[in-house]
């Protein structure tokens, strides 16, 4: 009779615990159905928090229509979909801030946008270069003078095309005679942004890019390469002064830009003018170009203190300003300046000040050992980084600088052949005769 309760009371045991686990069953599924997405949102203060989402929900809370949140010191603009819950919000840029675009140009690597075998058979790479819309420009208008060059476009392994043209309505590269939907091409351009001379970025195919004018979040590793533009002065006399017995801390010399928004108008600001000292950190700039001038007549209160900044600018010369540890490089109408080889040849380290900046030749150089880089909202930063530097890391760095200068920027001819060691590192070795990406012409 005690083993029947036994059993008994085991079988009543396990009916209950096997209750328990339907409805603890049933519950959990109740409330997952209701709430079974997990978003992101912020709060007022633009701190990341998570939340969860109604399945069923169409109109709701945390899917609302495109708003401009503050995170830091940037506005930050999160594009929804005014849709379902659970769609794939678009990319975000920063809003009204320049040189912040969102991705457009089509998603490539090499891997399917490249087409290998047109490599094979040549034990260098060769190159065929349009002549429209434009020649070869700037350090590329000898190439083909180079042993890369092939006036046999059935033996190219590249084709060059140069968008930089006088033509006002270039055509496109789509009605060159061996485009075939942009496949081994590069469309090279130097101008200040890419909507003055490239073609709609939808448009560009498989093709790459190789601008001066390059930015991260448009930027394709491996796939594009930005390029510098070449110094207008090369001031070598300095090469051989100490970074720390030279005349000045920091210097810059050249425009400043008029305006509310847009591009470079942060050389007017208080943050970048007011680092000048006329002592060891001098900073001149001046108003007098047609734009500005255009500006301050229309706006005489966007001019202020352009009067005093000119008398500045007049008492330096830019040879004189060369002499300094740093010399800084503003961005200005686009991140890239001229001003940054120029700094490199006279021996100093060059301190960018640039947002959104992919620097040249990024997959052969090393930046971070040569140059500093500061966003257009940290210019009050600067100097006081500067000062607090080291001695020691102040000469290692300027060593750096001076190697990649001599190594990779020194002459157009040496622009060029970087310009193809960079195109080369993109094959990683598939093609066996580019493995080598130091040869000489």
């Amino acid at each position: 009779m005690k083993k029947v309760v036994c059993r008994l009371e085991l079988i009543l045991f396990l009916c209950f615990i096997v209750i328990v686990v339907c409805f603890t069953s049933f519950y959990s599924a109740t409330y997952l159905k209701h709430y079974n997405s997990i978003v992101d949102v912020f709060d007022d203060s633009g701190m990341k928090f998570l939340a969860s989402t109604p399945a069923n929900c169409t109109v709701c809370a945390v899917c609302p229509p495109a708003e401009t949140v503050v995170v830091e010191k940037e506005i930050v603009k999160e594009v929804f979909k005014k849709a379902e819950c659970g769609n794939k919000v678009e990319p975000w840029y920063a809003e009204g801030k320049m040189w912040h675009y969102p991705a457009r140009f089509p998603l490539c690597s090499m891997d399917v946008c490249f087409n290998y075998s047109k490599c094979d058979g040549s034990e260098d790479l060769l190159i065929f270069t349009y002549n429209l819309p434009a020649p070869p420009k700037r350090y590329f208008s000898r190439i083909n003078e180079s042993k890369y060059y092939t006036n046999d476009p059935a033996k190219a392994c590249l084709f060059l095309v140069f968008l930089d043209g006088d033509n006002p309505w270039p055509p496109h590269p789509s009605t060159l005679p061996y485009w075939n939907g942009g496949l081994n091409h590069v469309l090279v351009i130097f101008a200040d942004k890419w909507h003055q001379k490239g073609p709609h970025q939808a448009s560009i195919g498989n093709a790459s890019v190789m601008a001066s004018d390059i930015h991260e979040t448009t930027y394709r590793p491996g796939f594009d390469v930005s390029i510098p533009l070449p110094g207008n002065h090369h001031l070598r006399e300095f090469q051989s002064v100490k970074p720390l017995e030279r005349k000045y801390l920091a210097t810059f010399r050249g425009l400043r830009y008029l305006g509310l928004k847009g591009e470079g108008v942060f050389r007017s600001l208080e943050s970048f003018r007011g680092m000048h000292n006329g002592n060891d950190v001098i900073v001149a700039t001046s108003c007098e170009h047609p734009i500005s001038k255009m500006i301050r007549k229309k706006e005489p209160a966007l001019g202020v203190h352009c009067d005093e900044d000119l008398l500045i600018h007049k008492n330096y010369t830019f040879n004189d300003l060369m002499n300094t540890t740093f010399g800084l490089v503003p961005a200005g109408v686009q991140p890239a300046s001229y001003r940054f080889i120029e700094v490199l040849s006279a021996g100093a380290i060059p301190v960018l000040i640039a947002d959104n900046y992919v620097k040249p030749f990024d997959t052969l150089i090393l930046w971070y050992k040569c140059l500093l880089q500061f966003p257009t909202t940290e210019m009050h930063r600067i100097v006081g980084t500067l000062r607090a530097m080291k001695p020691e890391e102040i000469k290692t760095r300027q060593e750096n600088c001076l190697a990649i200068y001599n190594k990779y920027l020194k002459d157009d001819e040496t622009l060029l052949r970087t310009t193809i060691q960079a195109l080369k590192t993109r094959f990683l070795g598939a093609i066996p005769g580019f493995t080598d990406i130091t040869g000489k012409r």
